[in-house]
């Protein structure tokens, strides 16, 4: 918990420090967009905003639904499904209506997991050949969960409506209890209005 604490006021600090430097530009405000895969897992809505009128520095939250499933003929099967909200601080660089994409921010989460295992239990040993009994069980939990992520990509943005966004979504954990591991490249892409 230590280490998420310290990763959001170093964010906050880092935020802060740059709020003030703007760069020439015709930036909408403010977008709403559509996510699939990045910070989002599956699918999101985020809703961004610029810290101050045109300035390349913005932040960005939303709501997102993950799901995914493992299953194993041996093991059994598991599946995740749950609600996260990313939080991020971005940067855009570029004119006119193409920029490059820079952003840095925590997606925290409710997890439900479900887990269906085969127990076997020894029973013996007939002719050199070991016996064994196989139950199927299944357990279920809900605990919260968060990993850091980063997004470089393409950002399409007029001065106002469309707005077109892709690329890649590195994703870590600083370990911890409620560290969620993900694959470390995600790729993403929203469709959304920008205003």
């Amino acid at each position: 918990m230590k280490k998420v604490i310290t990763f959001a006021v170093a964010l906050l600090t880092f935020v802060q420090v740059h709020a003030q430097q703007t760069s020439p530009g015709n930036l909408p405000k403010q977008s709403i967009y559509l996510e699939i895969g990045g910070a989002s897992n599956l699918a999101g809505l985020s809703y961004e905003r610029r810290f101050s009128g045109n300035d390349r520095f913005g932040w960005r939250t939303g709501v997102a639904f993950v799901y995914a499933e493992h299953m194993s003929i041996f093991t059994g099967s598991d599946d995740l499904r749950g609600w996260t909200v990313p939080i991020e601080v971005n940067y855009l660089t570029g004119r006119r209506k193409s920029h490059l994409e820079l952003g840095v921010g925590i997606n925290l989460g409710y997890y439900n997991e479900h887990t269906h295992y085969y127990y076997y239990q020894h029973t013996g040993e007939v002719d050199g050949i070991y016996q064994y009994d196989v139950e199927q069980r299944h357990d279920t939990r809900n605990t919260w969960g968060h990993f850091f992520y980063g997004n470089i990509g393409y950002r399409y943005q007029a001065k106002s409506g469309f707005q077109f966004r892709a690329g890649i979504s590195p994703s870590f954990n600083l370990g911890g209890d409620h560290a969620v591991s993900k694959s470390f490249f995600w790729p993403y892409l929203s469709l959304g209005y920008a205003f």
